[in-house]
C-alpha cells in the first residue's frame, strides 16, 4: 500500500534504467521508405508539372486587383516552391515520427492519405494511379499486425497502485 503523503513516483526514478525500445519491425520500415519516398516524389512531380498551372491560376484570380497589389509571376512561382519544400518536410518529420513509434503521426498520415485518396477521385492519368498504389501500400504496411504491435508496446501504462 502507498503512503498517500508520499506517492510512488509517476516518473521514472534516475537510478532505474530506462526501458529498451523494441526494434522496428520491418512493415513500419517499409511504410517508412514508401512515406519517404511519396513525399520527395510528390514533391518533384508538383515542381515539374503543377508549378505553371498554379502560377497561372493564382495570376488569373488576382487580375482584377490594382497593380500596386499584384505579386510578380516569379513571387509566386517562388511562394509555390517554398510552399512545396515546408510541406515535403512536414510529410518527411510525420514519417520520421511514425517510424519512432508514435501513434499520433501514424493516424495524421493515415488522416492525409485519405484525404489524398479523396482528392484523386475521378483523376485516371497514369500518375494519379501510382499515387494511389503508393499511398495505399503505405497505409497497409502501417496496420499489419507487426505494426500494431509496434505501436502498441509505445502506449504508456498507467502505474500500479
Amino acid at each position: 500500500m502507498s503512503d498517500p503523503l508520499f506517492p510512488a513516483p509517476k516518473y521514472p526514478v534516475p537510478d532505474q534504467p530506462k526501458p529498451e525500445k523494441p526494434p522496428v519491425p520491418k512493415e513500419v520500415n517499409i511504410a517508412f521508405a514508401v512515406w519517404v519516398f511519396s513525399a520527395v516524389a510528390s514533391a518533384i512531380v508538383q515542381a515539374v508539372r503543377d508549378a505553371d498551372v498554379f502560377v497561372d491560376q493564382f495570376m488569373r484570380q488576382y487580375a482584377n486587383q490594382p497593380a500596386a497589389q499584384q505579386l510578380p509571376q516569379g513571387t509566386v512561382k517562388t511562394m509555390f516552391y517554398i510552399a512545396l519544400v515546408v510541406v515535403g518536410l512536414l510529410m518527411l518529420f510525420f514519417a520520421w515520427k511514425m517510424r519512432s513509434g508514435r501513434n499520433w503521426a501514424r493516424i495524421l498520415l493515415t488522416a492525409l492519405a485519405v484525404f489524398g485518396l479523396v482528392a484523386t477521385v475521378g483523376l485516371t492519368d497514369w500518375l494519379t494511379l501510382a499515387s494511389v498504389v503508393v499511398t495505399a501500400t503505405g497505409l497497409v504496411y502501417m496496420y499489419m499486425p507487426a505494426s500494431n504491435a509496434y505501436f502498441r508496446s509505445f502506449r504508456k501504462v498507467p502505474p500500479a497502485r
